[in-house]
């Protein structure tokens, strides 16, 4: 799998656990639930790998198809107000046990969902001891190896490969989605599209809605949800003086300022001088 956190959910109503141990899917335990569709009803278990959407189910679920979803131990309809932002469909909200909420779309075939914490901090602490640097369910990507710190003062290494759960500084909501790292963004020409970036450190592979040339600067970058522009007007990139873009990255159990350079195919990336007294990044590449 390309993603490698499995997430561990419980129901939002009875607050039991979701995880059905009997039966795995990519390896991992299962979301056990239950489906309604029209009236026939049976189990469903998902993959708990956040990124994957391998589904199983006690019978056929026809493509497009609008579900239910309820919880096996108390049988309460697992609903949200949340109506999914490529679909329309109601998205199903269920607890995540460390803290905050995953929201998947009640679709078949619709690959929307996202996390979200009520209190951002407070819920990356719980977070990040269980999935993130150093965390014992996070991997590195294969071949790739994971930090050490060998002294009590020694810096922490965020490793090529590393996942970057990644947020808007503005609006606070994931900028992960479908296993990418998205933005909206503004070519030179004026022209918007969508840009999606690897979210593993050092992971260069990208792709975009619109053309943009090799060696282009675009002209901005904005959160998909909220829109505002994720510009940094007082600094420039340390390599070749363009502009550059930051977002939030959850690490060492805090949030921290990552910046991205504007110009494709420049191999600059990095994170505010007071953060690099904390952490250190391996060696960037290009993107």
């Amino acid at each position: 799998m390309a993603s490698q956190v499995a997430l561990k959910v419980k129901c939002p109503s009875c607050r039991k656990s979701l995880m059905d141990k009997a039966h795995k899917v990519d390896g991992q335990p299962a979301i056990g639930l239950r489906v309604d569709i029209r009236g026939k009803k049976g189990w469903l278990r998902l993959s708990p790998v956040y990124g994957s959407y391998k589904v199983e189910s006690e019978f056929p679920i026809a493509q497009d198809a609008l579900v239910r979803i309820s919880c096996p131990h108390c049988q309460a309809a697992l609903k949200s107000s949340n109506q999914c932002e490529v679909c329309g469909a109601p998205m199903v909200p269920l607890m995540l046990e460390e803290g905050g909420k995953v929201f998947i779309c009640s679709r078949k075939g619709c690959k929307k969902h996202f996390l979200e914490f009520e209190d951002l901090n407070k819920a990356l602490t719980k977070f990040y001891d269980t999935y993130a640097l150093g965390g014992d369910r996070q991997q590195v990507l294969p071949g790739r190896k994971g930090p050490a710190v060998e002294e009590p003062d020694a810096k922490e290494i965020m490793a090529s490969g590393s996942f970057l759960q990644s947020y808007c500084p503005h609006c606070k909501h994931t900028l992960i989605n479908h296993c990418s790292l998205t933005f909206t963004v503004v070519g030179r020409g004026g022209e918007e599209g969508m840009l999606l970036l690897s979210p593993y450190l050092n992971v260069f592979t990208n792709s975009s809605t619109i053309e943009i040339p090799h060696g282009e600067e675009v002209r901005d970058l904005r959160c998909p949800h909220c829109d505002h522009s994720l510009l940094e007007k007082l600094k420039k990139c340390d390599r070749c003086g363009s502009r550059i873009a930051k977002v939030t990255v959850g690490a060492m159990h805090k949030l921290i300022t990552f910046f991205i350079c504007l110009r494709k195919g420049c191999t600059w990336h990095g994170i505010s001088g007071e953060d690099t007294k904390m952490i250190m990044l391996e060696d960037s590449q290009e993107w």
